[in-house]
This record gives C-alpha cells, sequence and structure tokens, in this order.
C-alpha cells in the first residue's frame, strides 16, 4: 500500500507525539513486542490482561503501531516515570493492581442545558437528564 507525502507526514507527527523516535516510519522492524501501559477489563469488569503485560511478535509497521499506541500498547515497558498519557493518568505501577479501575457508583451526572429551539417545541426528559 503506497501513501502519500502527506499521509506520511501525518503519520510520522503521530508516531512522534506518542513517543516513537523520529526515525521508525523509516527503519521500523517486521516484528515487535509491545507492553500494556493500559489494563484491559472486560465489560463486566474483571481484569483480562494487566499493566506490564508483553505481547510478542506483533507486525512492527507504523501504520498498525500508531494504532496500537491510541490503545495504550507501547514497545517499551510501563514504569513509574513513563510519560504516555495512559502512565500518567494512573496510579504508581505498585499501587495499580491494588486499585484497576475506579467503582461504577462514583460516577458523576453530566448537567445538560434544556434545548429551547424552535423546532424543538417541548424540553428533554429521562432519567439521564436533569430535571429542573
Amino acid at each position: 500500500m503506497a501513501i502519500t507525502t502527506k499521509e506520511r507526514t501525518e503519520l510520522r507527527k503521530d508516531l512522534v507525539g506518542q513517543g516513537y523516535h523520529w526515525d521508525y516510519i523509516d527503519e521500523w522492524q517486521p516484528k515487535v513486542s509491545l507492553y500494556r501501559h493500559r489494563a484491559m477489563i472486560s465489560p463486566s469488569g474483571e481484569l483480562v490482561s494487566d499493566v506490564g503485560t508483553k505481547l510478542d511478535n506483533l507486525p512492527g509497521n507504523p501504520d498498525y503501531v500508531n494504532r496500537k499506541g491510541r490503545q495504550g500498547l507501547y514497545p517499551w515497558p510501563p514504569g513509574d516515570t513513563c510519560t504516555c498519557r495512559w502512565c500518567a493518568t494512573r496510579e504508581p505501577i505498585s499501587q495499580a493492581s491494588q486499585s484497576i479501575a475506579p467503582p461504577i457508583e462514583k460516577a458523576v451526572e453530566k448537567v445538560v442545558e434544556e434545548d429551547r429551539s424552535p423546532r424543538r417545541g417541548k424540553r428533554r426528559t429521562g432519567p439521564w437528564f436533569q430535571q429542573s
């Protein structure tokens, strides 16, 4: 698959923004090992894969690595000094195993303003909208 110069520049900018070296797009390896910087949790709340899990033999092409970087998979192991967005928002690794996700009961309700447009004459109602 051939990419244009503009697409190549945007991909390089994304990769550099995620912490990859400037020349990664030119010198990528066919297979890489990626580490989880974000815990993988099932919809029922169970831990599927913990932070620091190593995944071997994944494709190393820049497109794939860029997509996986957005999901919290990087070629360097996570640590307390890691500056990726996933490590910056979580507790230190020693405490991460004790509390992976915040409890669902502590969710904050979002205030939604009324829609008073002329086309929609009635207010939004329901359990997820603020009652005033």
